[in-house]
């Protein structure tokens, strides 16, 4: 696998999630929201020093996403995985 795969795979996550929140539209997403989700998303696909802080902020917000039924739990389920998609590290938390 060459360098440029991994973050070849890491982009299509991240145009997967950027997909996914326009999908669900303003009706089931604050400004905020959106801007917190691909906050986190930045900060994993590019590798930043507080990429952490801002995955555990998401994933909260994915969580009461689904425990308020504003979103179901198959589209909190993508939203995860493409977050978790942006990830430069092999694991995540």
């Amino acid at each position: 696998m060459t360098t440029a795969e991994p973050m070849t795979a890491r982009g299509a996550h991240y145009t997967a999630l950027i997909e996914a929140i326009d999908h669900q539209g303003a009706t089931k997403l604050h400004a905020g929201e959106r801007e917190q989700l691909l906050e986190a998303a930045d900060a994993l696909l590019f590798d930043e020093p507080e990429s952490r802080r801002l995955l555990r902020r998401a994933e909260e917000l994915i969580e009461a996403l689904e425990t308020s039924e504003r979103w179901s739990a198959e589209s909190c389920d993508q939203l995860r995985e493409h977050l978790y998609g942006c990830d430069a590290s092999p694991a995540v938390s």
